[in-house]
């Protein structure tokens, strides 16, 4: 089946349904030889699919594509850990090898829920790593300002910052809609 078509698959209701270690185990395997920058999610279970003998996995379409974002994470980590042992390897060798890494697939989350870099300021002062998304920030920063009861008494809406805040956004005070 080409990556690039749309996927079909004759389902055959009389194939049991696989167990979910089953279906982990497939995958693992498939995610090896499928291009996964090219592949939809939906071509990955029709072809998932298709190696259980056209069992119908849509009752399973949730932990597939949960389990497609652990898979690629622990092949990410695993060419981190890698690429930190080529690390200590000489340049010659750095030059002539490329490592290519496969995209990782969102689970929906567009707009103000995508994860984005922040930056190291930002990061610190929330305590958290260098990707966040938006929702998340404004949750923690409401958070931190409610705590130290940075919200100005005469107009809630104004917020008084801290010397924390004031070395990151680098202003005395500001609006909740105007920064966040």
């Amino acid at each position: 089946m080409s990556d690039t078509k749309e996927a079909k698959v004759k389902v055959n209701a009389d194939v049991p349904i696989p167990s979910d270690t089953e279906i982990r185990k497939e995958m693992e395997q498939l995610m090896q030889t499928v291009n996964l920058e090219t592949m939809s999610t939906k071509q990955f279970i029709a072809t998932l699919s298709e190696k259980f003998n056209g069992a119908d996995l849509s009752s399973k379409k949730k932990y597939i594509k949960a389990t497609i974002t652990e898979i690629i994470d622990s092949m990410q980590d695993s060419d981190d850990e890698s690429s930190e042992e080529e690390d200590s390897s000489s340049e010659e060798e750095e030059e002539e090898m490329e490592v290519v890494v496969p995209k990782k697939r969102k689970q929906g989350g567009g707009g103000l829920s995508a994860v984005k870099e922040i930056s190291q300021e930002l990061a610190d002062f929330l305590g958290s790593g260098r990707q966040m998304a938006r929702t998340d920030i404004v949750k923690a920063m409401w958070a931190y300002i409610k705590d130290n009861e940075l919200q100005n008494p005469d107009d809630r809406r104004q917020i008084l910052l801290d010397d924390r805040m004031k070395a990151v956004f680098g202003v005395d005070q500001f609006t909740v809609s105007s920064i966040l």
